[in-house]
Order: C-alpha cells, then sequence, then structure tokens
C-alpha cells in the first residue's frame, strides 16, 4: 500500500510537472501590428479610412490635406494575446512620429514606429481660367497660390492683354480646406502705376476637381455676400 501510494504521489507530481512544462512552452512569442487604420467613423474630421503601410517595424500613411494630425485616433490589430502601449483608440498626437510597443505572452517586446504625413495643399501652384466677360470685355483670370497662402489674381483683358484694376495681391490662412468661405487679405492692386498698396477683406473658396482643374469662387466682400463669380480654373 505504502509502495502504491509513493508510486502514485510521484506520477502525480511528474504529471504537475510536466502540464507547466507544457503551459510555459505554449505561451505566444508573437507581437506584431497586423493593421493600422485611422477609421472614419471614429474621426470626424477625415472623410475616408485611411490604411497604414507596414514595412517591418515603420509604419507610414499619408492623410489628406487639411487634417489635423493632432487630434487622431487610431484603430489597431495586435497579435493574438499581446498587448500594446500606449494605448489605441484614444486622441493621439501624429504631429511627430509615435514609438508603440508590443508586449507577446511570453513578455518579450518589438516597437514599431508610425509616421504621419499630410498631403500638399491641392491648390498649390499656376491657374488659368477660360474666358470671362465681368461687362468690360473678355477676361482671362490667372492665378498663382502658394503653399504659404499667398495669391494673385490677375484679370487680364484678352484683347489688349493688360491687367484690368480688379487684379489683386493677397494672402489667406494656408491650412483651409476646400468648400469654405476663406478669408482673403487683400495687400495690393492693380493700377495704370502697377502695383499698389491696398487693404481690403475679400472672400474666396475653393473645389478641387480634379488634380488639374479647380473651381474658383471670389467676392469682392468679407463675410460674403454674394460670389461675383465662380469658374473653373485649370492647372499651368
Amino acid at each position: 500500500m505504502v509502495r502504491k501510494s509513493t508510486f502514485l504521489a510521484l506520477f502525480l507530481m511528474l504529471g504537475a510537472a510536466f502540464v507547466s512544462s507544457c503551459q510555459k512552452e505554449e505561451l505566444s512569442s508573437k507581437k506584431e501590428i497586423l493593421a493600422f487604420i485611422f477609421d472614419a467613423s471614429k474621426n470626424a474630421q477625415l472623410e475616408r479610412n485611411y490604411i497604414g503601410d507596414i514595412e517591418g517595424t515603420n509604419i507610414f500613411t499619408e492623410v489628406s490635406f487639411g487634417v489635423n494630425t493632432s487630434q487622431l485616433i487610431p484603430t489597431i490589430e495586435i497579435s493574438p494575446r499581446a498587448t500594446i502601449s500606449p494605448e489605441p483608440g484614444v486622441v493621439t498626437n501624429f504631429t511627430g512620429p509615435v514609438i508603440y510597443t508590443v508586449t507577446a505572452e511570453d513578455g518579450s517586446t518589438k516597437t514599431f514606429t508610425v509616421n504621419i504625413a499630410v498631403a500638399s495643399a491641392p491648390y498649390i501652384g499656376s491657374w488659368t481660367s477660360s474666358p470671362i466677360d465681368f461687362g468690360s470685355g473678355l477676361m482671362r483670370i490667372n492665378a498663382e497660390i502658394t503653399a504659404e497662402g499667398f495669391v494673385t489674381l490677375e484679370f487680364k483683358q484678352i484683347l489688349t492683354g493688360q491687367n484690368d484694376p480688379m487684379s489683386m495681391k493677397g494672402y489667406f490662412e494656408p491650412n483651409n480646406r476646400q468648400d469654405i468661405d476663406i478669408r482673403l487679405v487683400q495687400t495690393h492692386r492693380w493700377t495704370t502705376n502697377g502695383w499698389m498698396p491696398d487693404n481690403n477683406d475679400r472672400s474666396f473658396m475653393y473645389h478641387v476637381n480634379n488634380t488639374q482643374s479647380m473651381r474658383l469662387y471670389y467676392c469682392l466682400n468679407f463675410p460674403r455676400v454674394e460670389w461675383c463669380f465662380q469658374i473653373n480654373m485649370t492647372r499651368q
């Protein structure tokens, strides 16, 4: 009886050790970021989902112009039974690289660096319109808009090639997105003596049709009363 009891105890101990060993061996070492997404349903400022490109431990995506990258909520899928820090699903500042650490079930870790870029403003460049008649002869509008928000609008008479007095230079807050009224501060106007200093608040709005076409809206007042013109501009 004693021998049987001793044998049973030894068997149970060996079994427990075996089970414990198996449990340790089964701890997962997987620690990957499987998907990184900015979900439009969780980010009111996004017009669609943005999916990150994962290359090794680097994750990159580009969001559209005007997105505030300091106020984005990421959705992150990681390996089963792993954890991640900092916590996803909360507002995070992506104006610079953000480092995430994924910890596997076995305690090992792996770091991933996320970089977010913002697309260039779609209005940047040189643009020209089809002929338009404001009552003083056919004119073509030439627009030059920079990334810094500086604008030159030349209302050029087609017959004479001369600038019309409506021609102006000014600036606006460059982070403004399309389809909103934008305050354009006029700094110069065209006279018979060339560009002269002038200060007025105008209104304009833009809508990008495609990479080569933009619809431009312009008003002589801000806030806008009514648009003086709405015209398609072609990139030069």
